[in-house]
């Protein structure tokens, strides 16, 4: 098979399309002719010939004289390619000192809005297990690697469901972690804690708390679980201190 003499990544970035190529070269070929004979060298309708000899005009590679009745289309030297590459370059190099100055004032505008937590929804057994690697990957990387937890009964097994080995991934990584159980059952398997609010009342949702993190599962209407991470030192803050609250008074 014939190799070609261009790659469709090199057009790409000089900004030229394939049948703008295929144009110019037939203009090679031919040297000088009317639009009929570039678009039948070219294999290509009057109409999309046309357009695309305005364009290889407009970017130096086309030319045109005017005879009596007909526009007689011209191909430019080759190396007026090079000349594209180098204008890209000059582009580039513009845009990237353009960037230089744009990138400062919205960083500098995103700090405007810090005070709005970031909120992530996610779907579905698999978007409950992204959250639960997001408990374990932000609590390993803190101090006292270690996160809190309103443990629901009635949600419990759904949860393990979407990662089945948790725990022992938990354990593994080292994590530690203190649960308030609402309702019956949950059990310590390693650098845990748990006590219990209630035995006999169920809770409708799942809540985290880790490094400036709070995260929620919970069942919509359709009883698929879904999960929400809020980010925001402030929120987290002030539920870790009810947790810890709540935690003093439970018996151990």
């Amino acid at each position: 098979m014939k190799k070609p003499l261009y790659s469709p990544e090199l057009l790409e970035t000089l900004g030229i399309g394939t049948k703008e190529m295929d144009i110019y070269m037939a203009l090679l070929r031919l040297g000088t002719a009317p639009l009929r004979l570039v678009a039948e060298e070219a294999h290509v309708n009057r109409g999309l010939c046309y357009d695309a000899l305005k364009r290889l005009v407009s970017r130096g590679l086309a030319g045109y004289v005017d005879a009596k009745r007909h526009r007689y289309f011209r191909a430019e030297d080759p190396g007026r390619l090079r000349a594209l590459a180098t204008k890209k370059e000059v582009a580039i190099e513009e845009a990237r000192e353009e960037l230089g100055r744009l990138i400062p004032l919205l960083q500098a505008t995103t700090g405007v809005s810090e005070y709005r937590p970031a909120v992530r929804y996610l779907e579905g057994t698999a978007g409950v297990h992204d959250l639960l690697e997001d408990v374990l990957r932000v609590s390993e990387e803190t101090r006292d690697r270690l996160y809190r937890v309103y443990s629901s009964a009635g949600l419990r097994d759904l949860i393990s469901a979407a990662w089945p080995r948790f725990k022992e991934e938990r354990v593994r990584r080292g994590v530690r972690v203190r649960a308030i159980s609402i309702g019956e059952g949950g059990t310590t398997v390693g650098l845990d804690e748990r006590r219990w609010l209630s035995k006999s009342a169920e809770a409708p949702s799942y809540i985290f708390i880790y490094a400036g993190k709070t995260a929620c599962v919970a069942q919509d209407r359709h009883r698929q679980l879904f999960g929400v991470i809020t980010e925001d030192a402030a929120i987290a803050k002030t539920q870790q201190l009810i947790f810890d609250a709540l935690w003093k008074q439970l018996p151990s």
